[in-house]
Formats: structure tokens, sequence, C-alpha cells
């Protein structure tokens, strides 16, 4: 039952925030590096900032943000141990989307990455995330 219910407000707020122009690009030196961020707040479950840097400082209120975080610690209260690309499709001219998997025990979260790889930088063009793998995987 609460995890239904987070599945709707977390779809409610994070499915509809596409990055747009921000103050902050989330512009990263390399693929690693924006891996090794995206993975460190996944794993750690640091919403706030995930979503400060990968999309929705402009898009969300900082009580969103906080209702958000409040969710996730209450839905996984623990660290996530493992982490694996579980999909990947390579488009045309430098762009790539990733399905990721962060779960500990029977507890599971996705996330989506559509990046655009420069050769000298990588942008996260769109980033998600949610509980529900079906909504994730249907993006490719």
């Amino acid at each position: 039952m609460l995890k239904t219910a987070f599945q709707s407000v977390l779809t409610a707020i994070v499915l509809t925030l596409p990055l747009q122009a921000q103050a902050q690009d989330p512009v990263f030196a390399s693929y690693d590096e924006m891996r090794d961020e995206m993975d460190r707040m996944m794993v750690t479950r640091d919403i706030q900032s995930l979503m400060l840097r990968f999309g929705g400082s402009d898009e969300m209120t900082p009580q969103q943000l906080d209702q958000l975080d409040a969710q996730v610690e209450q839905i996984y209260p623990t660290d996530f141990e493992n982490v694996v690309v579980i999909r990947k499709g390579d488009l045309q001219g430098g762009f790539q989307q990733e399905l990721i998997a962060y779960w500990t025990g029977l507890s599971y979260v996705y996330a989506y990455v559509l990046y655009h790889d420069l050769g000298d930088r990588v942008v996260a063009i769109n980033f998600r995330f949610n509980s529900d793998f079906s909504t994730l995987n249907s993006l490719f």
C-alpha cells in the first residue's frame, strides 16, 4: 500500500520533470563522472542533490524536494548495495539511453538517463527514477 502510494506521488512529481536549460546544466567531463555522481546519489538516496544536479532545481520547489526526499527515505530506509545497467540503447550522433537498477535485498529502484556524449563532455538531457520498472522500460 505504501509503495503504491509512493509510486503515484513519485510518478506525478518526477516523471513530469524533463531537464530543461537551468542555472547549472547537467554537464560532466565524462560518462564516468556522470555515472559516478548519479550512482553515489542514488545509492545513498540523496534525492535532493540528485534532483538538483540532474534536473529539477527549476522544476520543483524546496518543499517538494523535501517531500520527495522524505518519501524515498521512508520507502527505502537503507542505502542500495547493488547497481547495474540493465538496458542500454545506442542512438545516433552520440546520444545514448540507459536504464539502471539499484537494489538491496528485494528493494528496487530504477533510473533512466538520456545523455549526449560530445567527446569532450557528456550532457545529461533527461533523467528520471521510479520504483516501477515498466514505467521507465517503456521509454526504450
